[in-house]
């Protein structure tokens, strides 16, 4: 390791990093903790010259890669192109709230620059004090978001007992009512409940009558949505797993279901855990239905055997010998190797192999028509519904691999 010795009487070249989580706090928090640094310097009397100030605005600090300004940073301190010695950050907080901000800081401390924080007067990472302190803070940056993370939920939780919604956007089919209080004779929010939306109320309510009468799976239902002149072109496309996700939602017979998931930070993404439905939490009567709980469980029997024959038909393809199990990345599976690889032009999604049911050709032969379709065609997402026949469009990418791998003619 790059030993760094620290001395504030050095005249230090050092940037500034400054974070605010979401464009829902205070605007001038970054500047606030600009200011509270430059406030810090000036009353320890350091000689410290600041090179560049960074800032992120409207990013959580459990992020690292999708914070444009800290990676620019990163970047410029490892190249070289930004010279300095030090980031200053108001608290370690504004700096990472990761599980891996011990790495992080350790990993700035081998390239030779110390993260000093001014809530703690700038105290000297490299003493043992200080090396005690910089544990304490990386501890508390990611405690003090799991402390913040369970108020918040445990707040949410006793709202909707009482009716109220916890936040977010409304589902489609409900809009948001205000209920007003008057507090020291000024009249204000109290809470927000949902109230069916007349305006497209009717478009739940349809979804369902047709899931229910014809039995159409989401795809169709998607595409039977994007079709419908009645519908503003701002509410489309409809995606299958958007309806599929209306369809199975107990909001829409009146029943509010709480803690199917839990969220968390992993590697830079949102990850989206379900959870065991012995743990979830269920508040009947907790807004006007759109439609009755009889034809909601007759489309969720009609689902739940959609996905016994797909689970068997998953099943039955493990068996099947033609191709390697397991290996499902683009490209790889042998059985139709171009799957993953072949793009619609008109829209760019992935085009995926769909086979026809087997026939018996006039020599007695079984075969199958197999054909590259756009996956956004059956939805009605793309326009795009030509098919590629699979084995000519095989037979032309590889007569092309051959031709540049060995110069065939």
């Amino acid at each position: 390791m790059i030993r760094v010795e620290f001395d504030f009487k050095k005249p230090w070249r050092v940037v500034i990093y400054a974070r605010m989580s979401t464009d829902r706090q205070n605007p001038r928090s970054p500047d606030q903790q600009i200011a509270t640094i430059k406030e810090t310097m000036k009353r320890i009397g350091v000689r410290w010259t600041i090179v560049v100030i960074y800032r992120d605005e409207g990013i959580s600090g459990r992020y690292t890669r999708k914070r444009p300004q800290f990676q620019k940073m990163l970047r410029e301190l490892k190249g070289g192109s930004v010279k300095a010695d030090l980031i200053l950050v108001d608290t370690f907080e504004r700096l990472s709230r990761a599980n891996g901000g011990a790495e992080l800081r350790g990993k700035l401390q081998r390239m030779g620059v110390l993260v000093l924080t001014a809530d703690s007067g700038f105290t000297d990472p490299t003493t043992t004090a200080g090396q005690a302190l910089t544990m304490v803070e990386s501890i508390r940056s990611t405690e003090d978001g799991r402390i913040k993370a369970h108020n918040v939920l445990r707040g949410k939780r006793d709202s909707i007992r009482f009716g109220h919604w916890p936040g977010g956007s409304p589902p489609l089919g409900y809009r948001l009512k205000n209920v007003m209080v008057t507090k020291n004779g000024i009249e204000e929010i109290d809470h927000r409940v949902l109230e069916p939306d007349p305006e497209n109320r009717w478009l739940i309510e349809e979804l369902f009558r047709v899931a229910d009468e014809k039995g159409w799976g989401t795809s169709r239902l998607a595409g039977m949505l994007n079709q419908d002149p009645r519908i503003p072109d701002g509410l489309k496309p409809f995606h299958p797993a958007t309806v599929g996700w209306w369809l199975d939602s107990e909001i829409y017979y009146g029943e509010l279901v709480w803690g199917k998931h839990c969220t968390g930070i992993v590697d830079d993404v949102r990850v989206l855990k379900p959870m065991p439905e012995s743990e979830w939490e269920r508040f009947p009567n907790f807004c006007e239905p759109l439609v009755s709980r009889e034809v909601w469980n007759r489309v969720q029997a009609l689902r739940d055997a959609r996905r016994e024959r797909t689970a068997a038909a998953h099943a039955a393809k493990a068996t099947d010998r033609s191709q390697i199990v397991g290996l499902n990345a683009p490209g790889i599976a042998l059985k139709y190797p171009l799957t993953g690889l072949v793009r619609c032009r008109h829209c760019g999604r992935s085009m995926t192999p769909s086979s026809s049911p087997v026939y018996t050709t006039i020599s007695g032969e079984e075969r199958r028509y197999v054909a590259y379709l756009c996956s956004g065609f059956a939805g009605g997402i793309c326009s795009n519904g030509t098919r590629i026949s699979e084995p000519w469009l095989r037979d032309i990418v590889m007569k092309l691999v051959r031709q540049r791998l060995f110069f065939e003619d």
